[in-house]
């Protein structure tokens, strides 16, 4: 018999490869939205944390894979896991994915059970869902599909879940960086903080975190008198300190217009209506009165404030126990989170100032900010690039900016020891209830779906240099992140 040369016409090929291309994705979306639900199921929340369940979850999946990994355990119930993809090119330097374990209590007011995850009209619901085991699970996904890839990054691609991050890193990041940091030791990082910002059409602006306000606390108390609770006082601690509180709240710290803010708004002005880029003109100018003038106008937005100003909030309130006994004193927690240019002593200075009159009220600083604070992120390195490339990607048209994190995290620890640190997350609206903190925290499918897309063509571009799976898949993207239909129900 005569040797006969077969072929298959590209036409009827091609099918084929997108159809393995378009699983690839539901298979990495699945298996993200399923260990989000296994990693809610399992309570890390403060002041206990208890993060070893979750630990061992990660490291079985990464077993069922074959992937080494290690575990740090600073104290009992806590732990660290750290997992690595070797690349080919050392002169690549590291990549490395963060995310911590722990979770923020559970605020009162629940409606779902935060601890068991519940999918709903395309939500998932839990403690933990934005903050942040959306970025464990997606990590985890796309660690493990890695794994099994024919190709090997060309620079080493690190995971690691780390411990109590919501209550100061202290078994966690800061103390790995203490005891363990020669086998991490990367050059660059994504972590928590960033997110999109969303219209109608689809994100209009890419927040990336590139510098972390500072966090502090200062206790103010009021010293009154103490008395049985039938006979009225006039220095009712608890009146006082209301009052007290009231003043404060009155106070409008001055607007300053860091660096990183700078760089911020100059990203966003094509966004802006024409009073919006009049608004932004007089911001940037080199007229210091015009500027202070718009940055004032400009605060009356809560996302603009937090680029601009200090913030503070009381977030703690004590008095006494009996309920027959007027207290002597009464006294509350403000939570400040200082501009990186702050000086922490200068601001309590400010509000001690408020009470000058006032002997009655006292106020003490019981956490201080580490100083200085860590450099901010330049966005001219390649990291960035790789960050910029992929926004442009997946959202054409959209603006990928630089800015100040509100909040503070791991990110400014990383920042500190040298790392080049960025924060991507989901869609975001910080004006909106249900965001991380807050009861009924949740995630949408399609957000947690957009963050897996954008995470892993970062990676792709960053690691790779190539995109091991098309990020934009015009047939598949608006329907692959639904999966089943779900209605009210709990997830095990």
């Amino acid at each position: 018999m005569k040797n006969r040369h077969w072929f298959i016409p590209f036409f009827l090929l091609f099918p084929l490869v997108v159809n393995a291309q378009t699983d690839a994705w539901k298979t990495l979306n699945q298996n993200a939205k399923h260990h989000l639900i296994q990693l809610i199921n399992i309570d890390t929340a403060q002041p206990e944390a208890r993060e070893l369940p979750a630990a061992r979850y990660i490291y079985k999946e990464l077993n069922k894979h074959k992937i080494d990994w290690d575990i740090f355990i600073p104290s009992k119930g806590h732990a660290n896991l750290l997992a690595r993809i070797k690349g080919t090119d050392p002169t690549q330097k590291p990549l490395l994915l963060v995310a911590h374990l722990d979770t923020a209590p559970a605020a009162d007011g629940w409606k779902f059970s935060p601890f068991k995850a519940t999918v709903t009209d395309g939500k998932i619901y839990g403690l933990g869902a934005t903050d942040a085991k959306n970025y464990l699970a997606v990590y985890l996904a796309l660690f493990t599909w890695l794994k099994h890839q024919p190709q090997a990054p060309k620079r080493d691609i690190i995971f690691l879940a780390t411990s109590g991050e919501e209550n100061g890193s202290e078994t966690g990041l800061l103390w790995l960086g203490g005891t363990h940091w020669d086998k991490i030791d990367p050059a660059y990082a994504l972590n928590e903080g960033g997110g999109l910002i969303e219209d109608k059409n689809g994100p209009t602006l890419v927040f990336v975190e590139s510098a972390d306000k500072m966090y502090m606390d200062i206790k103010i108390t009021a010293h009154g008198e103490t008395a049985h609770s039938s006979m009225p006082v006039e220095n009712n601690a608890v009146f006082m300190l209301s009052q007290a509180l009231a003043k404060i709240a009155a106070y409008n710290p001055p607007a300053r217009l860091t660096p990183t803010a700078r760089t911020f708004f100059q990203a966003i002005y094509p966004l802006q209506t024409e009073d919006g880029k009049t608004t932004l003109d007089l911001l940037l100018s080199d007229n210091e009165q015009h500027s202070r003038e718009a940055a004032e106008l400009m605060s009356q937005d809560p996302f603009f404030r937090t680029q601009l100003k200090d913030t503070f909030n009381p977030t703690e309130l004590s008095s006494g126990k009996d309920p027959s006994i007027t207290s002597a004193e009464a006294s509350a927690l403000l939570n400040v989170r200082l501009l990186p240019d702050a000086d922490p002593d200068a601001f309590l200075e400010e509000l001690t100032q408020l009470f000058k009159d006032e002997p009655q009220i006292s106020l003490e600083m019981v956490e201080r900010p580490h100083t200085p604070a860590a450099p901010a992120m330049d966005g001219t390195d390649p990291l960035f690039a790789a960050i910029s490339q992929t926004a442009q990607k997946l959202w054409p048209g959209a603006i990928t900016a630089t800015g100040l994190n509100p909040a503070s995290g791991d990110s400014e620890l990383l920042r500190k020891w040298g790392v080049i640190t960025y924060g991507l997350g989901p869609a975001m609206n910080p004006q909106t209830p249900h965001t991380p903190h807050t009861p009924d925290e949740f995630i949408t499918e399609k957000d947690l779906y957009n963050q897996l897309r954008f995470l892993a063509g970062v990676v792709f571009n960053f690691a790779y240099g190539e995109d091991l799976l098309p990020i934009v898949d015009q047939t598949t993207s608006a329907t692959i992140y639904t999966g089943e239909k779900t209605h009210e129900k709990e997830t095990d």
